[in-house]
């Protein structure tokens, strides 16, 4: 089986999950690192921090935002972002699952943030494109359905 087939197999069972509540991006300074980190407890699923070169970016429900973001001190806030989970059994192949998926997304003019973690892979859309993303996904999928070698 080649690894476009068995990409294929994977999107062919993959179920698509969207986070209820609208999320926000946050971008923060690398002098507030410490803090984020000690508020970790005060996020709950679904969330995502990333640190990078330029600091620190937090993915998290808007709700819980104003409450566990209070006090520090964000560069950026951009807000109305709805998350997408594929759900898939972990295969050798899901690595390949995240970039292929976003890659079908932004050649369709979506707007997407890939957030790989350990156990699922997620999209972070614009509300603004989360129904033309969804219509674009489920078509993928149904394509890998009929034909998984696609």
């Amino acid at each position: 089986m080649t690894p476009e087939s068995r990409l294929g197999a994977l999107l062919a069972r993959a179920r698509i999950v969207v986070e209820p509540e609208p999320l926000v991006r946050v971008h923060l300074p690398h002098g507030e690192e410490k803090a984020v980190r000690r508020r970790a407890g005060r996020f709950h699923a679904p969330f995502l921090f990333t640190f990078d070169s330029e600091g620190v970016w937090v993915v998290c429900r808007e709700a819980e935002w104003v409450h566990a973001g209070r006090g520090l001190r964000a560069d950026r806030v951009e807000r109305g972002y709805r998350m997408i989970t594929l759900e898939v059994t972990p295969q050798p192949e899901a690595p390949e699952l995240l970039p292929a998926v976003t890659d079908v997304l932004a050649r369709s003019g979506i707007p997407v943030y890939p957030l790989p973690t350990l156990y699922r892979d997620r999209l972070l859309v614009p509300e603004s494109h989360l129904e033309q993303a969804l219509r674009v996904l489920e078509d993928l999928v149904a394509s890998c359905r009929e034909d998984p070698t696609s």
